[in-house]
């Protein structure tokens, strides 16, 4: 038996699955289906349909797949998950997080207070981002990567000066077992390795091997991560 607060909005086409949970003031796109055992807090919106009034230079599609909700996952107060996302089983979503339509977030991840995770973008499972980063569009990220507080990465090396296309707007892509220190800034279409640690503050300008450290403005390799 599932429970839906007589406040809660929930459009027609929406799929509610057993010993879900929705809170006031959640509003439930259609197109949505919260899977067994999720819960969805106040104010948090699912499945929205991204909108443009004109403004934007990328082309927002006009289909979108179905939006999931994963098996005992929680929603925190003031989400936005948009239209053709996928969150995995038992992950967490803390307050007022925003995941961009056509992201996929993997299980057992931790999305932190106020993170923002942009379009076409891909988290393994396993995963932690804390508050205030900022994910770019087009990134992958895999399993069992730590990205700590106020990181922010980037997809456009021409800052907007030219027309958006997928040849050249392509965010960073972080190998599994990485871990990011707070306020790193990873520049566009680098290849953080596997098992590397970026310190914090370090500007990350080109790929990074596995199992390196690296460090300062620009980052370079100070050393091999040490094994344990």
């Amino acid at each position: 038996m599932c429970m839906i607060s007589e406040k809660a909005v929930i459009y027609q086409g929406a799929v509610i699955e057993q010993d879900a949970v929705i809170h006031d003031f959640a509003v439930i796109y259609p197109d949505v289906r919260i899977q067994s055992g999720a819960e969805i807090f106040e104010h948090c919106v699912v499945g929205r349909p991204p909108k443009s009034p004109g403004c934007t230079s990328r082309k927002l599609s006009g289909e979108y797949q179905t939006t999931v909700i994963g098996e005992g996952a929680v929603l925190s107060p003031g989400c936005v998950v948009y239209a053709g996302v996928s969150i995995g089983k038992h992950t967490l979503l803390g307050d007022h997080c925003s995941i961009r339509e056509e992201c996929s977030v993997g299980d057992y991840c931790l999305i932190s207070r106020n993170v923002s995770v942009n379009y076409h973008t891909v988290i393994g499972s396993y995963t932690k981002i804390m508050d205030n980063t900022h994910i770019t569009g087009n990134m992958v990220i895999e399993d069992h990567v730590f990205i700590s507080a106020l990181v922010a990465t980037t997809n456009d090396n021409t800052m907007g000066r030219e027309e958006y296309h997928e040849g050249h707007v392509k965010g960073p892509y972080i190998k599994r077992n990485a871990t990011i220190g707070a306020g790193a800034n990873i520049l566009p279409n680098v290849v953080v390795g596997e098992n590397c640690i970026v310190a914090a503050g370090a500007v990350v300008t080109r790929d990074v091997p596995d199992h390196k450290v690296v460090m300062g403005v620009p980052g370079k390799v100070v050393r091999d991560v040490e094994e344990k």
